[in-house]
């Protein structure tokens, strides 16, 4: 029988216990974290010792390791961040998993033999981003996990030609929001998940709000949505274990999340997977519904198949609660008050123990309880699938019942850990020479498949037995003892002279240095030759100084910041305000304010097409919509002489691109040859497709260091720099940006509720059977501090949350100006012609304060921030600007 192909199985590893929980049990590969730059940073994590012993632990028992470089870099952390690329290199460490691309860039070019993989945090989710990131030198792309089986069908069909790897997840915890570009724990509390530290703000309750929008597009006269579940942001657990057969063959790695959780769990969860992989290749792969149940058992927010497969997008979510749910086990049909008595209906075959914990979810689920069984329960019923239980409190008829803790997986679990199989044969033959001097001769190959052969010869010689001789099988009894080494012998030969002697230490002295030389011949072969390490150390030192200098810069006050700044901007471009718009009526109201500087992202509200959000509509009608909105745009900018730039989505699906992407020729022969995306790969594609459009990135691309910059520079003529970054991290990316004599030019939004969540989810699907007037009508959540964020449903219906607190930089417009930025944002989008119209009024006003610059400057630009705080949705805020990430934590 023809073996099927079988793809890699990855698993998390947060402790050292974890990772040798995750090898015993069947990974074909681990991925895990340093103390720094990591996306889980309140994970244990490894320190260089710890990493080192990791990683050779995982190579003796043949195990890959991938380690996280996971979040966005600071330009001051790129000497630690080469630094610490070329370690890991030499230590032997198989592959970096990156976010940021000027990471990647300075990974690429020290050290060219180091894996690089992009990180989901990248957000690939189409072929043409998988084509950019192949072009650019990497070795596999994490998918994001909102891409669709088919979608995954057909990069992978491509990928039969060339060489770059799949990965996507398998099994863990789903964000809300696309990798990558969630900034709501950011902006609410400035802990970056773009820097590991996410609140989880996702997993919070929620009010769903509607109400009618004022002049300037706030709520006014709302109401609350009365739904059965509040927790509107929270998602379940995703698990393909029912379904590894359909995307085995089209992936290289299925990934299990979770590196914050026990070593328990990532060894039940990764036995599992391995065990149904493995009968996946011999042909007889059935999921075995047991096992399902150790899944649930382990930890699960009920199960979903995910974006992947799942064709209702609300089977995604668990809205009715954020932790776990553990196993249904049945309901409760009867209830004792006099013996305190609950009988059990069971639903599954499924045996309670001493020492299990258990759940009851009372029918009104505003009530639950929880205990330990401190007694076997007794079982009744023709089938035995009634239980009596004893329980101190009423349990309500009709009552669910779940098990949240199972004795008997806890004692596998440890079973399984404590299960440490070693795997590499090892063939050996021991002869004596003419001194009886025992020589040792092993052979065996290492799991990157190179073949070894190991000469041993001790420094001691064997002595003339005068009483007891040692006999042929002792000596090869004492050989033999490998445990707790990743070698057993296979094959012995032994040309034994006889009647020789030695202590029985010795033997063992013999048999530990041969094993320690030849784990040191396994480990050599996943670390560089010492040629290659030599030039990767030489190419560190040549890049050393200019990292040094943009250190150098990055560590002086704000003051000698903007000063530098204020010596470059002088010979650049001009400030002006922009403005982001998505109707002809926002277009309109920046145009009559002055505005020469439009992005136009077209929604269809504009025409009234979707009065329901997300109805259906055939390709050529919107693409008819659509080109129509962008041509209507195009002539209000031109009676007003103003530059109209097409605004793309920031996620772009690979459906959209397709549709979206027959329209461009035409709308270039209209004039229109400009357009802003928020993706590099979607770029890089345009940039290749036709070099006479003008590219600009948006926020999406997460700037946060020239490094970056550098590298969107060759297809980017304007880079947008992100809302996360403060005041000084802004100045210092600018002025080394300019150092290093890197054209470009740079956007900054400074006005409007910042888009801080973009979810496939669609939440107007819950709303009540009733008509929504996505036009009109405002829609928004309420958080427990009474925090209220709007929501903007897209045109492939996806959910965009904005901050619940506009951002406002109306008094710091002159350090702005000093720094030298080319366009400050205002984010009109979802707005009204009066807000767009009002607010291109007052930053164009506060422009010309500062131009002139004279002691009222400050008090004019506080009365504009004044007037601006009466049309703002939620009040103001500086957000990052001024108070940074907080770090500390």
């Amino acid at each position: 029988m023809k073996l099927k192909s079988i793809p890699e199985l990855l698993a998390p590893a947060g402790s050292m216990d974890a990772l040798k929980a995750a090898v015993i049990a069947g990974a074909d590969a681990v991925y895990l974290a340093g103390k720094n730059f990591s996306a889980r940073h309140y994970a244990e994590n490894f320190n260089r010792i710890e990493m080192k012993e990791a990683i050779d632990y995982s190579h003796l028992h043949g195990s890959k390791v991938y380690v996280t470089i996971n979040t966005l870099i600071k330009d001051f952390e790129f000497e630690k961040v080469a630094e610490y690329l070329l370690w890991l290199y030499k230590i032997g460490a198989d592959a970096v998993i990156l976010q940021d691309i000027g990471v990647a860039a300075i990974c690429r070019d020290l050290v060219p033999n180091l894996d690089m993989h992009a990180s989901t945090q990248m957000t690939i989710n189409s072929l043409e981003e998988v084509k950019w990131a192949e072009n650019f030198g990497i070795k596999r792309v994490v998918l994001s996990r909102e891409m669709k089986v088919e979608e995954i069908n057909e990069i992978s069909y491509y990928l039969k030609r060339n060489k770059i790897e799949l990965e996507i997840f398998a099994h863990g915890a789903l964000c809300y929001c696309y990798s990558g570009q969630c900034l709501l724990s950011s902006f609410i509390g400035g802990r970056s998940g773009n820097r590991g530290r996410c609140a989880q703000p996702c997993r919070k309750s929620y009010e769903l709000l509607k109400g009618d929008k004022d002049q300037y597009g706030k709520i006014i006269n709302h109401e609350s949505i009365i739904l059965k579940e509040n927790y509107l942001l929270s998602t379940r657990d995703l698990s393909l274990y029912h379904n590894l057969e359909k995307i085995y063959n089209l992936i290289d790695s299925i990934k299990i999340e979770g590196r914050m959780r026990s070593p328990e769990y990532v060894a039940i969860v990764v036995s599992i997977y391995r065990k149904l992989l493995d009968s996946i290749v011999q042909g007889t792969g059935i999921p075995n519904e047991k096992d399902y149940y150790k899944l649930k058992l382990a930890f699960n927010r009920n199960f979903t198949k995910g974006h992947l497969l799942e064709t209702n997008k609300n089977l995604i979510m668990g809205r009715d609660a954020p932790g776990n749910r553990g196993l249904f086990i049945g309901l409760v049909s009867d209830y004792e008050n006099k013996t305190k008595s609950t009988l059990i209906n069971l639903k599954i075959p499924f045996k309670l123990e001493k020492g299990d914990g258990i759940v009851f979810i009372f029918p009104d689920k505003e009530q639950e309880y929880g205990m330990i069984i401190e007694k076997s329960p007794n079982y009744s019923g023709k089938k035995l699938d009634k239980i009596t239980l004893k329980t101190k409190k009423l349990i309500p008829i009709g009552s669910k019942v779940y098990i949240t803790r199972d004795a008997s997986l806890i004692k596998t679990t440890q079973k399984i850990i404590n299960k440490e199989t070693p795997s590499i044969p090892l063939d050996l033959h021991i002869k004596w020479d003419k001194e009886n001097k025992l020589l040792l001769k092993g052979e065996f190959v290492g799991s990157t498949g190179n073949k070894h052969v190991i000469h041993f010869k001790p420094n001691f010689k064997m002595e003339i037995a005068i009483k007891k001789p040692l006999s042929k099988e002792l000596i090869i009894n004492q050989i033999k003892k490998t445990g707790g080494t990743p070698f057993y012998v296979n094959r012995i030969k032994i040309n034994y002279p006889g009647n020789l002697f030695t202590p029985l230490s010795k033997l063992n002295s013999i048999r530990r240095d041969f094993i320690k030389n030849a784990e040191s011949k396994l480990l050599n072969d996943y670390k560089p030759l010492k040629d290659d390490l030599e030039a990767a150390e030489k190419r560190l030192n040549l890049i050393k100084h200019d990292l040094k200098s943009v250190r150098k810069t990055s560590n002086k006050s704000i003051d000698e910041q903007l000063n530098k700044s204020l010596d470059h901007s002088i010979r650049e471009a001009h400030t002006s305000i922009s403005i982001y718009t998505s109707n002809l009526e926002t277009v309109k109201g920046a145009l009559n304010s002055g505005c020469s500087h439009i992005y136009f992202e077209p929604f269809l509200w504009e025409k009234n097409i979707r009065e329901v959000p997300c109805k259906v509509m055939d390709k050529e009608i919107y693409l008819e919509n659509i080109f129509e909105l962008i041509l209507k745009a195009q002539d209000l900018c031109i009676k007003k002489e103003a530059n109209l730039i097409w605004k793309w989505p920031s996620i772009i699906s690979p459906r959209y691109f397709k549709c979206i992407s027959s329209i461009i020729d035409p709308i270039i022969k209209d004039g229109i040859n400009e357009i802003m995306v928020g993706s590099y790969g979607i770029g890089w594609s345009l940039f290749n497709l036709n070099h006479h459009i003008k590219l600009y990135s948006s926020s999406g691309v997460n700037v946060w260091n020239n490094h970056t910059i550098r590298e969107l520079s060759n297809i980017f003529h304007n880079i947008t720099i992100s809302n996360e970054l403060s005041e000084m991290e802004i100045a210092s990316i600018i002025n080394n940006t300019r150092n290093n004599r890197i054209k470009t030019s740079f956007d900054f939004m400074v006005q409007g509720n910042m888009e801080s969540i973009i979810s496939e989810d669609c939440l107007s699907s819950i709303l009540p059977e009733k008509d929504y007037n996505i036009k009109t009508e405002f829609l928004g959540i309420k958080d427990m501090k009474n925090r209220v964020f709007p929501i903007i449903i897209d045109d492939e219906c996806r959910t965009h949350i904005l901050n619940s607190v506009e951002l406002c930089l109306i008094d710091y417009l002159p350090n702005l100006y000093k720094m030298g930025l080319q366009y400050l944002i205002i984010d009109a989008r979802g707005k009204t012609e009066n807000y767009a119209q009002d607010m291109v009024k007052f930053y164009k006003q506060g422009l010309k304060y500062m131009e002139e610059s004279n002691e009222k400057t400050e008090y004019k630009l506080n009365k504009l921030k004044y007037k601006i705080q009466k049309r703002s949705h939620g009040g103001i805020t500086t957000g990052n600007f001024m108070r940074g990430l907080n770090e500390d934590l």
